[in-house]
């Protein structure tokens, strides 16, 4: 997003205020809560932010994770100050300690602080990451507040974290939820009855796939064997024919012989020959 935001324009004080309301709201939700995984929760956030803004704003969604990085880590910064300072009674003077740390310039989100500072969900997750650093902070006790402060970064972890706050559940959750549980074991049920008919389905159609494709397969081989049948049937006809044929030139050529000039042997049995094939002939 670094990338995107130095090709277009910085974030303006009105987009920064709706990302930490959309951060402070999301959560929120009674059935939703801290229950959905981080693609989720930031695609929530993402609508959140467009669906509510007034102004222009083509944010993506990682530009906006992005953002609220940077938004994150200055406040936890700053917070530290505060912490610091409210032990004293001198919380007007937190910016002046922000700024005398020479790793800091300024502090450029205030106006994201003024909307964290008093909502419960920010509370929460400060109370939480300082139960989580407190055996640090121990050995911290002469650092500077925006050392102290950098505990508390450290002890949440990544921005991928502390997007994802473990904060407790907000009131009437847990109710929610279970009023929720029977109708998600019925829909549950209901799924898997649906899930089992269209299994049941699936293994009817193939296997009525497999018995068409066997009747089929029988069919294609009774035709194949009828086709043979009838090429053998036909050979034999040709060859019938072709006898048949050679038969009746070697006939006419022994009824057209001379036999004058014959010896008396062959003249005796061409004669009976000719005789031989006019009998067959006046029988068929």
């Amino acid at each position: 997003c670094e990338r995107e935001q130095k090709r277009s324009k910085n974030f303006s004080k009105e987009e920064d205020e709706l990302l930490v309301s959309a951060w402070l709201n999301v959560s929120l939700d009674p059935v939703q809560g801290v229950d959905q995984s981080r693609s989720t929760y930031w695609r929530r956030i993402y609508d959140y932010f467009h669906n509510s803004k007034t102004f222009d704003s083509d944010r993506t969604q990682s530009c906006l994770m992005s953002r609220w990085s940077g938004i994150l880590h200055y406040v936890n910064l700053y917070a530290g100050c505060v912490s610091k300072l409210e032990a004293r009674n001198q919380r007007k003077n937190a910016l002046r300690m922000f700024k005398s740390d020479k790793q800091h310039r300024n502090f450029p989100h205030l106006h994201c602080w003024e909307k964290l500072e008093d909502k419960a969900k920010w509370k929460n997750r400060s109370n939480q990451s300082g139960t989580i650093s407190k055996k640090k902070q121990k050995t911290t006790t002469n650092s500077s507040p925006a050392a102290a402060a950098q505990l508390v970064v450290t002890a949440n972890g990544e921005e991928s974290q502390a997007a994802m706050p473990t904060v407790d559940r907000p009131t009437g959750k847990k109710k929610e939820k279970d009023k929720l549980r029977p109708c998600s074991n019925i829909e549950a049920l209901h799924y898997l009855l649906v899930k089992k008919k269209e299994a049941d389905k699936e293994k009817d159609l193939k296997k009525e796939e497999r018995c068409q494709k066997a009747f089929a397969m029988q069919e294609e081989k009774i035709r194949i064997k009828k086709e043979r049948n009838r090429n053998e049937e036909e050979r034999i006809r040709l060859e019938k024919d072709k006898f048949e044929f050679d038969r009746n030139l070697e006939e006419e050529r022994i009824m057209n012989v001379d036999a004058s000039t014959m010896s008396t042997k062959q003249q005796l049995l061409y004669e009976q020959l000719k005789n031989d094939i006019l009998a067959r002939r006046m029988k068929n």
